[in-house]
């Protein structure tokens, strides 16, 4: 009989957490959930440790060659055959309880999407739980999901039929922030719940601490496609592209020591496809004057970030 929810979880090389992650996770598994482990080719102990709790537990096990992180969330996909899903990354905590609030809100509501709060952490430093939920659960509208800076997938509880015909994109970064608002987009209803569903882990090497050319044109080929759904929805997508230009312009400033040229040309191929009204529509100040002073603020944020790579 298929479960209610799917918790996905990919796993590459995170000996020192995967044991954390996944206790997290068993001590409140319930008959109403499917766990999803998919070990993405790991070098380390990661396998060992999924296999000790494989003879402790039920959960779907895929063992694979390394595919990267979208393949994986892809396979999850296909895998579940759950009524709902998320993601959890295995260097992550999920917080305690947090399950069976989760199917609680699912058999009462029974809408398309749930967004969750969740908490950062430093590497190495004890989890502050101190936090906690006002219990000021509320209807929101894509619209306000919209002008949040944070698409993590691991964020939100979506019904598992929203992603039919959306993938996550094999071989680029910032992956989330390349789908998820196209799965948002799809969510007729959604509601905030004011509990924390992650405990978030800040490593020094994760690729949101490092960069590289390639995050330019990811953010780049974001901005593209989102600009291409603007007729579709202007309020909603006019919010999403100023988030990301302001992103994208960002990534820029840090990536221009790595090849000033390119990074201009993305530049201005992303301010040919994105026009000063379109960022305008979203209402978003910041957004409008990066746009506007796109020249200026690329070199302020330069100078800024340049002293991190000299």
């Amino acid at each position: 009989m298929p479960k209610l929810l799917s918790i996905i979880i990919p796993v590459y090389n995170v000996e020192l957490y995967l044991d954390d992650c996944l206790k997290s996770v068993f001590d409140q598994i319930n008959d109403d959930v499917e766990v999803i482990l998919i070990n993405d080719g790991s070098t380390d102990r990661s396998n060992e440790i999924i296999e000790k709790y494989n003879n402790e537990y039920q959960f779907k096990y895929i063992n694979q060659v390394n595919q990267g992180i979208s393949a994986t969330r892809n396979i999850g996909l296909k895998e579940s055959s759950s009524k709902y899903i998320t993601f959890l990354d295995s260097d992550d905590i999920l917080a305690n309880g947090i399950i069976d609030k989760i199917i609680a809100e699912i058999k009462t509501s029974k809408i398309d999407l749930y967004k969750f709060k969740y908490k950062k952490f430093i590497d190495g430093e004890d989890i502050d739980k101190s936090t906690l939920p006002s219990g000021n659960d509320i209807f929101i509208s894509r619209n306000d999901i919209a002008e949040e800076t944070d698409f993590y997938c691991w964020q939100y509880v979506f019904k598992h039929s929203l992603f039919e015909g959306i993938s996550f994109d094999c071989g680029r970064c910032f992956e989330d922030q390349l789908v998820i608002p196209l799965v948002i987009y799809k969510a007729s209803t959604c509601k905030l719940i004011d509990s924390i569903i992650v405990y978030y882990r800040m490593r020094n090497f994760s690729i949101t601490n490092t960069v590289e050319l390639s995050h330019v044109d990811d953010a780049l080929f974001g901005l593209n496609r989102y600009s291409k759904k603007y007729s579709e929805d202007k309020i909603y997508f006019s919010k999403i592209l100023a988030e990301q230009y302001i992103s994208f312009l960002s990534k820029c400033a840090r990536a221009d020591h790595l090849d000033h040229s390119h990074v201009m040309n993305a530049i201005q191929e992303v301010n040919q496809v994105i026009s000063i009204n379109m960022i305008i529509s979203s209402k978003n100040l910041k957004a409008i004057i990066f746009r506007v002073f796109s020249k200026i603020i690329f070199y302020r944020l330069r100078i800024v970030t340049k002293k991190d790579y000299s």
